[in-house]
């Protein structure tokens, strides 16, 4: 069975034997000029195993670029039979708009002999669907030299081209990424000359194309100390493999300005993990930098500020105790003091203030203003004004209370922010050897006997809120007997809050336990005992909470003052 194919003058047919039409016959002399017919059917075979087998598309066309041979894989890519194609044309297969191309490229080659040679073209079939292809075309010529036609190869390249097309388009959607982004990007190669800058890292450089910083170094650009720097840090990078991260570097730019920057460089690796570049990553901390000093300088006068607000709220510690009665000795007074004061912060919200009401009365008071730092302070100097300005009336602890009350609950009304203290307010009476106390949710006080060792706090079955929680609060006083030897020990929260390893609080129990284990340690020595114990206890000696401790002992020592007279 033969195929028909168009002669140059353009007639049919002309048989094309098929394999069937070859056959041996040896009674026929042999011209060894002229291949045997078994050697034309072993050529013919093989071609045919080749154009029904290899998976390109092959194709013979006349000299009008009509179809007259195509192969198997051609055939089945447009859905057809070989025989159904011979005699198409490509406008009867594709769009005109590839099949208008194809033929002018076909007439070309006929004009001109020159061969098409790995075309990759775009190739839109009839329904519109879009493919891609690698096209090799070349004249067709038969035996005795004459152009027949075209005859050409396409080798299916849609998954090639649209694997181009998707790294094209990730690559474009990286340098939109890239470019949007405020931090400075760059690539360099193993000689540190840019392959790739961000739009950022562009603009720092002064300039507004890649091409105009592609192939070049930092040096280039900062042909100073800041660039030899540079450089030397790429070769790092480069030669060790370990990354340079978030070290922050300073220069100063075209107008003698300090700026800095957050610089990140790691290594570029290839597909066999070898280093073949850095990428880098910049970020200008300048604002942030000026931020920083300027929020150090201050903190710095803060600091300083605090520091005197510490000192001067020291000043209102006692340094000297009052005397009762007033002229005797120190050492025949009948009431001797003692206090510990630790900070846990700068400025503390615990304080403690001992007043002399008279030859026989002392007022002691001990509050714990709520947190730490400026505000307490504040509010501890707003305190010690209105228990200050009391003078007689602070004989009354219901008042001394109730006055604190006053002064700290109209705070909430106007700041919306609520503030409080805890405090306790005692009188004692050296005559009456009495102690007339209130309390304002502050932690009860002990009172160790003399005569007895016992430890008593002076709680209540019905505890009385801090001032500055309920408005005109009527806070209730109690009293007390306070004997010759009898010591008061009054305390912050720090002391029984005070936390082991655990986060267990050292509570009252502990306390009131501790302090009567020894009778005979004075007040002096019991404060300093205490402190030691709570350090021994959290295991350290800084601790969590302002920790304030007085102690008022009562040495039942009298000595009366005679007035002097000076009459002659």
């Amino acid at each position: 069975m033969g195929l028909p194919l168009r002669q140059p003058d353009r007639s049919l047919p002309q048989h094309v034997p098929a394999l069937s039409d070859f056959t041996l016959d040896s009674t026929v002399p042999h011209n060894p000029t002229v291949p045997l017919p078994t050697e034309v059917a072993w050529d013919s075979s093989i071609l045919r195993v080749l154009m029904d087998t290899i998976p390109d598309r092959i194709y013979f066309k006349d000299l009008e670029s009509r179809f007259v041979r195509v192969n198997l894989a051609y055939a089945l890519w447009h859905a057809m039979s070989p025989e159904e194609i011979i005699g198409k044309s490509d406008r009867d297969l594709f769009a005109a708009v590839h099949a208008d191309v194809a033929f002018a490229e076909e007439q070309e080659i006929i004009k001109t002999g020159v061969p098409l040679v790995a075309k990759v073209e775009k190739l839109t079939m009839k329904d519109g669907s879009i493919a891609w292809g690698s096209t090799t075309k070349m004249l067709w010529r038969d035996d005795r030299g004459n152009v027949i036609g075209t005859f050409g190869l396409t080798r299916d390249a849609t998954a090639v081209k649209q694997a181009e097309e998707k790294l094209v388009e990730e690559r474009n959607l990286l340098r939109t990424i890239i470019d949007h982004l405020p931090a400075r990007i760059y690539v360099k190669d193993r000689s540190s000359r840019y392959l790739l800058n961000n739009l950022a890292h562009l603009a720092m450089l002064g300039l507004q194309r890649q091409e105009e910083a592609t192939g070049r170094t930092t040096l280039d650009f900062f042909p100073n100390e800041r660039g030899r720097q540079a450089l030397l840090d790429d070769q790092q990078v480069i030669t060790s493999g370990q990354p340079i991260l978030n070290q922050e570097k300073s220069d100063f730019g075209a107008g003698q300005e300090l700026h800095w920057s957050l610089t990140t460089k790691v290594p570029l690796t290839d597909l066999k993990e070898q280093i073949v570049g850095l990428v880098g990553i910049s970020h200008d901390i300048t604002r942030r930098k000026l931020a920083e000093g300027e929020l150090q300088r201050r903190t710095q006068e803060m600091e300083a500020d605090v520091l005197m607000a510490r000192q001067v709220q020291e000043t209102f510690l006692p340094r000297t105790y009052p005397i009762f009665p007033r002229g005797v000795p120190a050492e025949a007074s009948s009431l001797r003091f003692a206090h510990r004061y630790i900070p846990a912060t700068t400025l503390g919200g615990d304080f403690f203030n001992i007043s002399q009401l008279s030859d026989t009365k002392c007022g002691v008071l001990i509050c714990d203003v709520m947190g730490h730092g400026v505000r307490a302070g504040l509010l501890t100097a707003l305190i010690r004004g209105v228990v200050g300005e009391l003078g007689e009336r602070a004989e009354d602890p219901r008042h001394v209370l109730a006055e604190i009350n006053l002064c700290l609950a109209p705070i909430l009304e106007r700041t919306g922010q609520p503030v409080f203290a805890t405090a306790f307010f005692g009188v004692i009476d050296t005559v009456a050897n009495t102690l007339t106390y209130g309390n304002a949710g502050h932690p009860a006080p002990l009172i160790r006997r003399g005569h007895s060792g016992s430890v008593m706090r002076l709680s209540s079955s019905d505890p009385e809120p801090a001032a500055g929680l309920i408005p005109k609060f009527a806070y209730s006083c109690q009293q007390c007997p306070f004997d010759a030897s009898d010591l008061l020990l009054g305390y912050t929260d720090g002391v029984i809050e005070a936390p082991d390893r655990d986060g267990e609080f050292y509570g009252d129990q502990r306390l009131s336990l501790f302090v009567a284990q020894d009778v005979s340690l004075n007040g002096e020595d019991l404060c300093a005992q205490i402190v030691n114990e709570l350090a021994r206890y959290s295991g350290t000696t800084i601790f969590d909470d302002d920790v304030c401790i007085v102690a008022i002992e009562s040495t039942g020592t009298t000595c009366v003052v005679q007035p002097v007279s000076y009459d002659i």
